[in-house]
């Protein structure tokens, strides 16, 4: 009973903070919306490349000239436009002077084809285009000549199908990838979570500055009573104000929360307990609340940093050994497990996430109370 009494005391005095309540509610939201926003290109899989314009002159006369007159003709992913011009030297003039064209595609009396492809900002992608579709067009006829060879009977068949589609360009194993809001919906959690630490360690600093601590204890409460108690309160009071967030990212920003959102909330659970243990035990290990939070301000972006908190952990690059690092990190163990359940449905790694939280927390709470054991009251 004593330590109910002691939980619901912390619930209520944390819950009459409201500044702090809003900031633990309304910093991760502004940090998912701004970020997701920000960072929204980087995890779109979707190149948008704009329609290529070229020009084209065809001097020749036969069937390589046929033939490359069909390839202007047919159909194309990604579709270009091209445009007939007899002066190829205004041509070449028009891709120099101007932005709207990509390339100029010249076809000489004697079957010569020569590119001439512009550098100019998104035209270069363009231009790199085009002259793979001209390579692979050269190829093709090179084949139609063989064939030519071989039997000559085919080839008006082969060369009068326009439409045939002798590609088929398909994505194999293409795995659900979280949007920047997703992604970020999760990272950011996970980031604010680390500081509820604070709340852990001011939570037991402020009833020993206060003198409310020795009140406490010469009742019949005792310390573990006290530690427990202040910890479950904070863990309670803290897993109240995620939910909030977690709930308003899922049902105002849209944000994709999987199906088993159960599964998510429990490893979520274990990094609140982790973080609030974290907190209390630095508090007894320093004594001073200062250098404790200092210590814990210190810790906390870098654990997130390699958490992927801030950007994900693979668009940094790096070496095998940084990767290893990576892991060392609780937050990115959390990050990990919860977006392989939502786009993997994967539970392989929620019990290894969940064990390292509570591992940790166990250290830190063992620390707690045999430093406690030691103080007077």
């Amino acid at each position: 009973m004593n330590i109910i009494s002691i939980i619901v005391k912390e619930v209520k005095q944390n819950l009459r903070d409201k500044k702090a309540m809003a900031m633990m509610v309304l910093f991760p939201v502004l940090l998912i919306v701004v970020l997701g926003a920000a960072f929204k290109t980087q995890f779109s899989d979707n190149l948008k490349i704009a329609t290529p314009k070229v020009l084209y002159s065809i001097e020749a006369k036969g069937p390589a000239a046929e033939y490359l007159k069909q390839f202007i003709n047919a159909k194309t992913i990604p579709k270009i436009e091209y445009t007939k011009i007899d002066d190829v030297k205004k041509a070449k003039e028009l891709l120099v002077s101007s932005t709207e064209y990509s390339g100029v595609i010249e076809m000489t009396e004697d079957n010569k084809i020569e590119l001439f492809k512009t550098d100019k900002g998104d035209m270069n992608l363009n231009g790199g285009l085009l002259e793979s579709m001209l390579s692979g067009f050269v190829n093709q006829f090179n084949i139609m000549v063989e064939v030519k060879k071989v039997n000559p009977k085919a080839l008006p068949e082969i060369l009068s199908d326009n439409n045939a589609d002798y590609t088929k360009i398909s994505s194999i194993n293409k795995a659900k990838k979280p949007s920047s809001l997703d992604y970020y919906a999760v990272a950011e959690i996970a980031l604010i979570i680390m500081y509820a630490g604070m709340t852990g360690l001011y939570g037991m600093s402020s009833e020993k500055n206060s003198k409310t601590r020795g009140r406490i204890l010469s009742s019949p409460v005792r310390k573990h009573e006290f530690l427990f108690g202040k910890t479950i309160g904070g863990v309670l009071i803290t897993m109240i104000q995620i939910l909030v967030v977690v709930l308003f990212s899922k049902y105002v920003l849209n944000a994709n929360w999987g199906s088993d959102i159960f599964t998510v909330l429990l490893i979520l659970t274990s990094q609140i307990i982790m973080a609030i243990s974290l907190g209390v035990g630095l508090g007894f290990i320093f004594k001073n609340e200062n250098i404790a939070g200092g210590i814990l301000n210190f810790i906390i972006p870098v654990i997130v940093f390699l958490g992927g908190s801030y950007m994900p952990v693979e668009s940094i690059g790096g070496s095998k050994v940084f990767e290893m690092i990576t892991f060392l990190s609780p937050v990115r163990w959390v990050n990990k497990s919860i977006f392989e359940v939502i786009y993997n449905n994967d539970y392989s790694k929620v019990l290894p996430a969940i064990l390292i939280n509570i591992g940790i927390a166990l250290v830190f709470l063992a620390i707690s109370s045999l430093s406690f054991r030691k103080e007077t009251v």
